[in-house]
């Protein structure tokens, strides 16, 4: 008797899958004889329960299995998916098993994660606006520049170049924080995390190389007047996924590939050259644990008792704050014992923290619907890397900032004006 369904599983996903179950161990590994010891005064806890462990790798399982969905259905959602898997699940997973966790944080964020599934079901009928290439160039350009202008005429060439060499960032960044305004900062933060980005894309696509040039300029110098290092950070992301990879599983598999090679070295650059875990505090500790815990925290501060947007403008004037200090720094001085550390929280612990686990679940629709209009798209697949740079963005800041400071409403439209493509390109590469 056979199946009225053939499964097959091809062997892209069954070497992705296996990847990313490696890094999910070696994060235990990392917390168990790393993080746990020497960040134990950030709260990671050293109280190992074989029942949650159990539990999480029952959840984990149950997500790779989703993941089949999203990998018929469309190869960029797939590629998300993954991404929240890497950066939201497994580290919360961690802590839920090695601390023993509470189970309020880690079933939202496996909540989170799962729903995300819907999104290969939801397809977005847009309008397909025609438009010469070298119009879409000269819009994108446009809006650079006209970005840019404010900035140059309150910085014009004030500007320190020791900071390309890395020194004196410091003081170039407590420059900058005293000169910026409000205006002039969001304009800077779209420059930074969604415009110049695009613009590099875009030119690097169309392989109009004086305009990458253009812009890789422009970048250094919004990085020499601020020394802000998300600049670097964010093109560098952009301009590797660009590069690494013909398609979307090749794009994360070697992400993966890279990011069991860097965990694997990390310990041995520490031991032999710093003797303290310098590059495990700098990159794994804080890119995967601090938000865990940090999650941790916010579940346990609101529970039963939310926030109902008295921090986010609009609502606060209905709405009044109990606190009388910014919720971030709020977290720092109970939690961190009076650290001045200002811990945002990310998109899971943000919907709990202003609506409960409502907020969790309106979170997880507005996230999946924002991804399912993106998917509807057909974006070329050159611009994944600014999408992992937005999953980064969410893993450690208010959806509500996200959506404007972040620049994610104001990368929606470009994309649906300029970078929207007529046929086809994420569900079949």
């Amino acid at each position: 008797m056979s199946l009225p369904f053939k499964i097959v599983i091809k062997r892209d996903f069954i070497i992705i899958s296996v990847l990313l179950t490696l890094i999910y161990l070696s994060l235990e590994l990392y917390y168990e004889y790393i993080i746990s010891e020497k960040y134990a005064y950030l709260g990671f806890v050293a109280d190992f329960s074989t029942d949650k462990y159990i539990i999480s790798k029952i959840f984990y399982i149950f997500l790779i299995l989703l993941s089949v969905i999203l990998y018929k259905k469309s190869m960029f959602l797939y590629s998300i998916y993954l991404l929240l898997v890497f950066f939201f699940y497994n580290p919360i997973a961690v802590l839920f098993a090695f601390s023993n966790g509470s189970y309020s944080p880690f079933f939202s964020t496996f909540f989170f994660v799962a729903f995300f599934v819907f999104s290969a079901f939801i397809k977005f009928s847009l309008p397909s606006i025609k438009m010469p290439s070298k119009s879409k160039g000269l819009i994108i350009t446009i809006i650079s520049l006209t970005f840019l202008i404010p900035i140059v005429l309150v910085f014009k060439l004030k500007i320190n170049l020791n900071t390309l060499l890395l020194s004196d960032i410091y003081s170039t960044r407590e420059s900058f924080s005293d000169t910026i305004g409000g205006g002039i900062n969001y304009l800077y933060n779209f420059l930074t995390k969604t415009i110049i980005p695009i613009a590099l894309i875009f030119f690097l696509i169309k392989k109009k190389n004086i305009y990458v040039i253009l812009f890789f300029f422009i970048l250094l110098y919004l990085f020499v007047i601020s020394g802000n290092k998300i600049v670097y950070f964010t093109s560098i992301i952009v301009i590797y996924f660009y590069y690494a990879g013909k398609n979307f599983s090749e794009k994360i598999g070697l992400f993966f590939i890279l990011t069991l090679v860097v965990f694997s070295i990390f310990p041995i650059i520490d031991s032999q050259l710093f003797k303290t875990p310098i590059l495990t505090g700098t990159f794994v500790n804080r890119m995967f644990f601090i938000p865990a815990v940090l999650t941790n925290f916010y579940f346990e501060l609101f529970d039963g008792s939310p926030l109902l947007f008295a921090e986010t403008h609009f609502f606060n004037l209905f709405v009044k704050s109990p606190y009388d200090m910014p919720i971030a720094f709020y977290i720092s001085k109970i939690y961190w014992n009076g650290s001045d550390a200002y811990n945002n929280n990310g998109i899971v612990s943000d919907g709990f923290m202003n609506l409960g686990y409502f907020g969790v679940l309106l979170f997880s629709i507005i996230f999946t619907l924002l991804f399912s209009f993106f998917n509807s798209l057909n974006l070329h697949k050159g611009y994944f890397g600014l999408f992992f740079c937005y999953i980064f963005i969410l893993l450690s800041a208010p959806l509500m900032t996200c959506l404007i400071t972040g620049g994610l409403i104001l990368f929606s439209l470009i994309a649906l004006v300029v970078l929207k493509e007529k046929t086809p390109q994420l569900n079949n590469q």
